[in-house]
Formats: C-alpha cells, structure tokens, sequence
C-alpha cells in the first residue's frame, strides 16, 4: 500500500505545471541570470587561490621522500584542484630561464639527496606557501631522524603517522573558491530547497476535507492516514531532491561555477535542505484552513527566509549574525547557506555539523507537529 500510493503521489506532483516550474525551472533561470551578472567575478577572483607553478630539479639519481610529497601536492582534490603545478628540469640553469614570477614559473626547487633549496624571487603568499612545504618536510625528516636514533621500534607506527598528516594541506583544501559572490548561488540553492514547502501544502489540499473536494474523498477511504501521508513526504522529498540535484550540476558543469565542496556532498546537503522545505511545508498545511493562504504563506515563508539568507543583498547575513545571531540559527535557509558556505571555505568543521544537527532536529521537530495536529483533526460531517 505505501509503495502504491507513493508512486500515485510522485506522479500527480510530477504533473502540477506550477511546482514544476517553480521548483525546477524558476531556479535554473535564475542561476543563470546571476551567472551572466557576476559569474566571470566568480572564475576570476582574485583571492581565490590557484594552483603554484613550481620547478623541480633533482640533482640525484634516485626520487627521494620530497619527490614523493610532491607528487602528493600535484594531484587533484574531490574539486579538480590542485596545490601545485610540478615541472621537472635537468638542471638548476635550466629551470631558472623560465623564472618568471607572477606571470609564469614562480619558484624552483633544487632537491640534492633530500637537502631542498627554495628559489622564489618575490614575496607574497605563493611564496609563504612554498617556503612552509620545505619548512614541513625538513621537519618531519628531522622527526624521523630522531625516532630511528632513539626509538627505532617504533620508527613504522611514526612513519604511518606522519605520512598522515602530509594530507593536512589536501585535506583543508587552499584551493577552495569563498568568493562573495558565490554565497548566491548558496542562497539559491537554499530558496529552491524551501520552495518544496509548496509540494508539502500540494499534497496536503487533497488529503484534509475541509480544504478540497479530493480531501472529503481520502478523509472517507480506509486507508491509513498516517502511511498515506508519509508516502506523500517521500514523493515530495524525492521530487524536490532531483529538482535541487539538477540544479547543483547545472551550476556545477553547465555554468562551471565551482561550489567548493564535493559534488555528492553538496546533493546530501541540499536534500536535508529539501527534506526541511518539505516538513515546514507540512506544518503549514497542518495549522493552515485556507486554500490561498497555503499559497501566500509558503511564498512569503521561502522568500523571507531566502532575503535573510543573503539572495538579494549577500551582507545581510553577516549584518543579522552580528546583531541578531539568533535569527541566523532559527532561519533554515540561512541554516543550509552556513551548511555550504562553510564546507566549501573550511571543510567538516564544528559548525558545518552544528548547522546540520539543527536541521535535524527542525525537519523532526516540524514532523512531529504535525502528526499530533493532523491525527487529532475532526470533522463535524463529511
């Protein structure tokens, strides 16, 4: 009975022109307007860090340990980024004729048997970065050095150990695009996460008697309320899910505007957002009698939401963290725009599972009304 009732529900969602064209196409229009308004600001952002063109020159015969670390910075993240561009050279002469600076090769590094020297000839953060990978490396050969001298028992479990945290520079990506402007394309995702409230109100029109003629119909049936609704939940968290899916790739490979995280991270993250559109969906449609205000509300519920959350003005989030910071954390588009904002910048941090928690707990908490509000409906007559 569920698995019948929920394909019945996915296919009269799938049908309604107007959840259609809000959840799916609205937003896909929309990526693309703010694509040709700022997406070049995007590609090009002049913070956004990029991959450093280095010589490498190896005076020995054999790759020693700093050949294999960098052979580890050289490979592409989850993002299709990298640390560095390694370029192998004969000789020390040879690479410094492409010694270029900012508009080519940018430093040289002279391995001889594992002694490295850094050639860089200007400053800045490229050559903080190169100068700090040398700085790493010497002083994990140093630590190993010294384990072998004094404790040689345990030199593999310290080998495993520090071959571990040569994954620390991949792991907290530098390569990670946070430019302001992609905090909209977050708010979007976030609005078309919360535009499924709607499919949530959809549904529940013809599931309440007092709202539709469908609704005096199911009230009547015997099947189980309960099962029916929550198939109807799944139908819609589907629907709503691919919509954003769709959505996430169209930005990513369509528009090559790179999000900042792992393609199948940020899909998880926009079903939880879909997954809470939905629920606050059905705690509308619990407390709410009229048939137009299940329109009006949910609209004026997403873009309120969407407008705190920075999709019209990308400071606006900030400014409310700064004064109001309690907003941020009951609002779940701004909920869902930290969710992404900060898995791209920082990664799995603290906050990134905090504002997933509090997702959770919203989706359970907006559920858990409503069945106590729906279960205890009663009609005088049908």
């Amino acid at each position: 009975m569920f698995g019948r009732i929920y394909i019945y529900k996915l296919k009269e969602l799938a049908r309604n022109r107007y959840l259609v064209g809000w959840n799916f196409l609205f937003p896909i229009i929309l990526a693309t307007a703010f694509y040709m308004g700022f997406g070049n600001m995007i590609a090009e952002d002049p913070d956004t860090f990029k991959a450093i063109d280095v010589g490498y020159v190896n005076t020995g015969d054999i790759d020693t340990s700093f050949t294999l670390m960098l052979d580890e910075l050289s490979k592409e993240n989850d993002d299709h980024e990298k640390i560095l561009n390694v370029l192998e050279y004969p000789s020390k002469e040879e690479a410094l004729k492409d010694l270029k600076g900012e508009d080519g090769l940018y430093g040289i590094y002279v391995d001889d048997n594992g002694d490295v020297e850094t050639i860089v000839p200007f400053n800045g953060y490229k050559t903080t970065t190169l100068n700090q990978i040398v700085r790493e490396y010497e002083n994990k050969v140093t630590l190993i050095e010294n384990i072998a001298k004094d404790h040689p028992d345990k030199l593999e479990s310290s080998m495993e150990m520090i071959s571990g945290d040569l994954k620390v520079l991949k792991e907290h990506e530098f390569g990670n695009n946070t430019s302001q402007y992609l905090q909209y394309f977050f708010a979007l995702i976030a609005m078309a996460s919360l535009f499924s409230s709607w499919i949530s109100t959809a549904m529940l029109e013809g599931m309440c008697a007092n709202l539709t003629e469908r609704g005096k119909r199911f009230e009547c049936s015997p099947a189980s309320k309960l099962l029916s609704i929550a198939a109807g939940i799944l139908a819609g968290l589907t629907l709503q899910a691919v919509s954003n899916a769709i959505v996430v790739v169209y930005v990513e490979y369509i528009l090559k505007i790179n999000l900042g995280a792992p393609l199948l991270n940020i899909i998880f993250l926009t079903t939880l957002g879909s997954g809470l559109g939905i629920s606050a969906g059905v705690l509308m449609g619990s407390l709410i009698r009229n048939e137009r205000l299940l329109v009006v509300v949910p609209l004026a519920f997403t873009m309120t939401c969407s407008f705190c959350s920075g999709l019209m003005w990308h400071q606006i989030r900030q400014l409310i963290e700064a004064n109001f910071p309690i907003l941020n954390k009951i609002n779940p588009a701004a909920l869902l725009v930290d969710c992404l904002y900060t898995r791209a910048a920082y990664g799995k941090t603290d906050i990134y599972y905090q504002d997933i928690y509090i997702m959770s707990g919203m989706i359970a908490g907006c559920l858990i009304i409503s069945a106590f509000l729906l279960r205890r409906r009663k009609y005088v007559s049908l």
